[in-house]
């Protein structure tokens, strides 16, 4: 298996192409990030991370977290709201209202129901702050 894996992976390193500026979290930015695929295991879909102040958290499903975020821009509050999901979140850790901010590692996407599209963040890695 160590033949198949790189060492970030083995180590649990989570490798990030950085924080985006307040401007970055649109749609526009998730299409051309779509478009820039295909994503493979050589070539990984882009992974941000930056922290962010929780507005709102809950529990969907049996074991997901729909949170509702305000990233913070080099510490500063941006006045951009987002949506954000963790799927299979240690239930014995969240939900958890006593958190309000959070690091991130994740991935932007486009949510779409009904019809409409909004941002979402597709959150790999959360870590209470």
């Amino acid at each position: 298996m160590r033949e198949e894996l790189d060492e970030a992976a083995l180590k649990g390193i989570i490798l990030s192409d950085g924080e985006l500026k307040p401007e970055e979290f649109s749609l526009h930015t998730a299409e051309l990030l779509r478009a820039g695929g295909p994503w493979g295991q050589a070539f990984p879909e882009p992974l941000f991370d930056g922290e962010f102040k929780v507005l709102h958290q809950k529990l969907v499903g049996e074991k997901h977290l729909k949170l509702m975020l305000e990233p913070l821009y080099k510490g500063f509050p941006t006045n951009v709201m987002i949506d954000g999901i963790a799927f299979n979140v240690d239930l014995r850790r969240w939900p958890d209202a006593s958190v309000k901010t959070v690091r991130l590692a994740y991935k932007l996407d486009i949510n779409e129901f009904r019809g409409n599209q909004s941002l979402q963040l597709m959150i790999d890695h959360l870590e209470a702050k």
